[in-house]
């Protein structure tokens, strides 16, 4: 019987992922766009910034999550643009807890998504089913149900076919939030998102992202 003494033993160097994505979303007819990014690592966070290409590149601080060794930008109003942010290198720095600091970049491309919209958003039988017309170069479609102020996500739907044109869900669908559930004659939001997977990807595609279009609808549920 052998024992192991772990005084001497090293701790795993700090690693990270970073995923910088374009996203485009379209209200009262105008499309604008702005960046994402999410990122991760093998240990708590405590700082976390990614810069944009250029000489003087935008700087993006990164907010955590309630998983500490995750951090994310997701853009405000005022944070969208009328021209699709620069393409390029987008640079990061993110340091532990532990005051460990890794560096790298995540390449943007300059493949888009044309903006999408909802053609109907109906409700029958308490079944809620969302359409909306096919979008040339899209990879995968997504559907999420928010509070009426968009402050609370309540259900996320699993990634929904390229060539698929709906999406129907009620209360018993999988991918309701723990302790969420609709209530009848309440106001939600539905949220539709097309997505473009980084070019040559072919495992890890939620981490490699390259383009969302978005679009949202107010709704009662029924």
């Amino acid at each position: 019987m052998a024992s192991c003494d772990n005084k001497d033993s090293v701790p795993d160097p700090l690693k990270a992922t970073v995923d910088v994505l374009i996203q485009n979303s379209t209200t009262n007819a105008i499309t604008t766009y702005g960046v994402v990014i999410s990122s991760s690592a093998n240990y708590e966070i405590k700082s976390a910034k990614v810069t944009a290409p250029g000489t003087d590149g935008k700087v993006y601080t990164l907010v955590a999550t309630s998983d500490k060794k995750q951090f994310v930008f997701t853009p405000a109003a005022a944070d969208y643009m009328a021209t699709v942010p620069v393409k390029g290198d987008y640079t990061f720095e993110i340091i532990s807890v532990n005051d460990e600091k890794v560096t790298g970049k995540d390449v943007v491309g300059d493949e888009t998504l044309s903006a999408i919209s909802i053609k109907t958003a109906t409700m029958t039988t308490q079944i809620l089913t969302t359409t909306w017309d096919k979008i040339t170069g899209a990879d995968a479609y997504f559907v999420n149900l928010y509070s009426a102020d968009k402050s609370v996500l309540l259900f996320s739907g699993a990634a929904i076919a390229a060539d698929k044109v709906e999406f129907p869900f009620g209360s018993t669908t999988a991918g309701w939030v723990t302790g969420k559930a609709p209530v009848a004659n309440t106001s939600y939001i539905v949220e539709l998102v097309g997505k473009k997977y980084e070019t040559g990807v072919v495992s890890d595609k939620t981490n490699n992202v390259q383009f969302n279009t978005i679009a949202t609808k107010t709704i009662k549920w029924e």
